[in-house]
This record gives C-alpha cells, sequence and structure tokens, in this order.
C-alpha cells in the first residue's frame, strides 16, 4: 500500500516543484480512471510504501521521458531509472538528505541516458547497471543509441526475469528486447517501469536501428503474462507519457486498466503467438 509523503493529501502529494514556470500539473476524474495525476516537468510524486520503500516519478523533457526511483531511507539506498535530468535529480534528493547510489537503465537510446554523463560528473562512484546486449556500436547506431559504461550488468536471455536485491530494495528485472537490443522492464514495491516496452494505450515503436518486431511481440506476449500475475492496483509507469485512450496523457495507469485497455496487450496477434487467448 503507497501512502503520500504529506498525510494531508487525500490522493497525492506532489512533493516538489523544480520548473519555476511550471503551470501544467493538475488533477481529475476522466473516464475510467479514478484520478488522472499530470505532473509537470521536474515535479515528483512521491509515496511511501508499508515495507518503508520510496517510489519517486517524475517526467522530464521535451519527449516526456518518465523516471522512476526506489529508495530506502535507512540504509541510504537511492535507484533512479533513466533519469533524464540528473542536476535535478540530485538537488531534489539533497534536500531530504539523499544522494543517488544506483542507475537503472531500462536501454540505451539517446533519450533515455540523457543524464548519463550529467550523473557520473556529480555523482562518480555510482552504480550503474544496465542489460549486457544494451550497447551497440557502428555509425547507424551512434545516431540512436549513447554508450554508457556500465559498472555492473543483467545478463539473462529474452523474456526471463532475475532478481535485484540492493539496501532493501528489492526488484524483478526482465529482459524485454524488441524496441532496442537489451531492453529490460523494471518492477518492485507496487510499480511496474515499463520503459519503452509499452506505454499506457500501446507499445514501443520498432523502426529504428536495433529493433525488432518479432522480438517486441515476444516481449509484449510475455510481459502480458507478467502484468496478470501482479496486484491489480500496482501502477505502470511508461517510458514516456504519451496519449490514453481517451486522449488525455496520464503519467501511469493501474495494471489492471493496462490488461484492459492497452491495444498491444490486447492484440490478436498476440493470441497467435500463444496459440490461445
Amino acid at each position: 500500500m503507497d501512502t503520500p509523503l504529506d498525510s494531508r493529501a487525500s490522493t497525492i502529494r506532489v512533493r516538489y516543484e523544480t520548473s519555476p514556470l511550471n503551470m501544467s500539473r493538475y488533477g481529475y476524474a476522466v473516464g475510467i480512471l479514478r484520478y488522472v495525476i499530470m505532473l509537470g516537468e521536474g515535479e515528483f510524486d512521491i509515496r511511501v510504501r508499508d515495507d518503508g520503500v520510496e517510489v519517486w516519478v517524475t517526467q522530464m523533457g521535451n519527449y516526456m521521458n518518465m523516471n522512476t526511483a526506489w529508495i530506502n531511507r535507512s540504509t541510504g539506498t537511492v535507484a533512479i531509472t533513466d533519469p533524464f535530468d540528473s542536476k535535478r535529480w540530485v538537488s531534489a534528493l539533497k534536500k531530504e538528505g539523499l544522494r543517488p547510489t544506483h542507475l537503472l537503465y531500462t536501454h540505451t537510446h539517446r533519450d533515455h541516458v540523457e543524464g548519463y554523463s550529467e550523473m557520473i560528473k556529480l555523482i562518480p562512484e555510482i552504480e550503474v547497471w544496465g542489460h549486457s546486449d544494451a550497447n551497440l556500436s557502428g555509425l547507424l547506431a551512434y545516431a540512436v543509441f549513447k554508450k554508457v559504461n556500465f559498472t555492473d550488468e543483467w545478463i539473462n536471455a529474452p523474456n526471463t526475469t532475475i532478481e535485484w536485491s540492493v539496501g532493501g530494495i528489492n526488484l524483478s528485472v526482465t529482459h524485454s528486447p524488441g524496441h532496442a537490443p537489451g531492453h529490460v522492464t523494471i518492477h518492485g514495491h507496487g510499480v511496474y517501469h515499463a520503459g519503452d516496452l509499452l506505454f499506457t494505450a500501446h507499445s514501443g515503436r520498432v523502426d529504428l536501428p536495433g529493433s525488432d518486431p518479432a522480438a517486441q511481440w515476444d516481449s509484449v506476449l510475455y510481459a502480458r503474462d507478467l502484468l496478470r500475475n501482479l496486484p491489480k492496483n500496482w501502477r505502470l509507469i511508461p517510458g514516456h507519457r504519451y496519449d490514453w485512450i481517451d486522449g488525455t496523457t496520464p503519467d501511469w495507469v493501474s495494471i489492471e486498466d493496462a490488461l484492459e485497455y492497452n491495444y498491444s496487450l490486447n492484440s490478436p496477434v498476440l493470441n497467435s503467438l500463444n496459440g490461445s487467448d
């Protein structure tokens, strides 16, 4: 169960506003969703779980990249997924007496590793994690990918899940190639961070260098089975905040709603791969 840091907030409390000209945050009831939160750039939604782990979510950049962090204050562990603006992350954490300890990359497309170089300058000792297949070389790949020097790597076959546990934070890492080689999704402590495998209403593009449409469908099928076995009230955090089925752009949807309404998770293609529904 999630509890907002500010107990006065009945649903969600956005703790920090690091963008001084932020005018885009608002919440409202719409369609099938009980509450839609639209974070302005650089705002942080912060929730504290019963197990003591905090989950911070923010939206940054022109492509509305979604970043997720898992934090255990008792151990000082701060694991951030795909941080876009490292200065903002470090500044917000510093206000809470915290400091990033781990970077967890879903893949190495340039928009997802935008904050890598700056984070290394700010926190040279930080651990950097990614899949062993995630770094590509070559001129064509250069336009889309950026080299990340992983200090540690996940090594698991496509559509398998391994556990990652550090400082009281316990996450599951699934190798989900297709949109990009070495793409992973990360879930635990009430959220499924989908990267660019899944957005709220559909799945990631497969027309970029290194993309593999067949592998993407296999990964979506595996993700559907995985999501069906997670608590339905967990949040699916996409890699980007794109349109939902009713034209709104929520920062996340529940797993229940994703399974019910996401077009890719309900595509007939999955039935042909699975042999049945």
